[in-house]
């Protein structure tokens, strides 16, 4: 049985339930924050030259970010 239950509304008929151990909910929250510390700390950087912010349009980026408007699929398949 797990320990904690993490639900992703996808939209508004769906959602992501996750029924992790506690140690892998703290590995899921310590993921998505260092993730989300990333994404903030490229948008704080000045654009480079040519105009590009450093995201790619699709696909990964090298960091881990996507780029806006830009979702990976189904867990596990993207």
């Amino acid at each position: 049985m797990a320990d904690v239950s993490v639900r992703f509304a996808m939209t508004d008929d769906s959602e992501i339930v996750l029924n992790l151990s506690l140690t892998q909910a703290i590995r899921l929250t310590e993921a998505i924050a260092s993730k989300v510390s990333q994404a903030m700390t490229e948008q704080a950087r000045p654009p480079m030259a040519g105009g590009m912010t450093g995201s790619l349009n699709a696909g990964m980026n090298g960091t881990g970010a996507y780029a806006p408007g830009v979702r990976p699929g189904p867990y596990g398949t993207g």
